[in-house]
Formats: C-alpha cells, sequence, structure tokens
C-alpha cells in the first residue's frame, strides 16, 4: 500500500499497552485496541445495534459488545462464534511516534 493510503491519527504513546483510542478516519469511527503492544483498528459499531466496540470488555485478542455480547476477533473484524457477520478491521503501522490506519479495510476472510 502506498502512504498516502495511511493517515496518521495518534500519537504511539496515546495507545499505550491496554489502552483503547477512538479515532475518525475518512468520516469513519475507528477504534484503536493495544493489546500486549499490538495496535489492532476495528470499525467502532457493532453490527447488531451500533453499539459503539470502544466500550466493549477485550479478553486476549477479542472484544465483546456491551449491548448484547456479540464478540469479534480484533485480528480480522469476525464474529468468533460462526458466521461470516463482522466488522471491518483495519492494518495499522507504527512509525516515528504515531499510528498510522489504512483508509481501506482489509478484504474480509472467509473462513
Amino acid at each position: 500500500m502506498s502512504s498516502d493510503s495511511f493517515v496518521s491519527v495518534a500519537r504511539a504513546s496515546d495507545v499505550n499497552p491496554g489502552r483503547r483510542l477512538a479515532v475518525t478516519v475518512d468520516d469513519r469511527e475507528i477504534v484503536l485496541f493495544n493489546v500486549d503492544g499490538t495496535v489492532y483498528a476495528l470499525e467502532n459499531a457493532c453490527p447488531h445495534q451500533g453499539a459503539p466496540l470502544y466500550d466493549g470488555w477485550v479478553q486476549g485478542t477479542t472484544v465483546t459488545c456491551t449491548w448484547h455480547a456479540w464478540c469479534f476477533n480484533l485480528t480480522d473484524g469476525l464474529m468468533t462464534h460462526g458466521g461470516r457477520v463482522g466488522v471491518d478491521a483495519f492494518d495499522v503501522r507504527i512509525e516515528n511516534d504515531h499510528v498510522w490506519v489504512s483508509r481501506t479495510p482489509r478484504p474480509k476472510p472467509t473462513r
């Protein structure tokens, strides 16, 4: 991907391990999760009824929506309990103390 397909959204220190941060990329709200030093980026709305995943419970690489307990894998955005429902996941780069997020979501994997 070219560098213009990524946008700087935060300083790396804004998303230290165990933290999360909601950001906007081209009018899309995205939530960053730092799990053990790896930053993941997901669309910040559960597809069920639009609850913000920012408020979700994180255990390992799973975020659970607080409204109805739908669970999503931070690595690919897919629901953890089967099905092909999920949220968009975005590539993330950390460079020069900045967090860069792709403007385009990753293609949905097939399971």
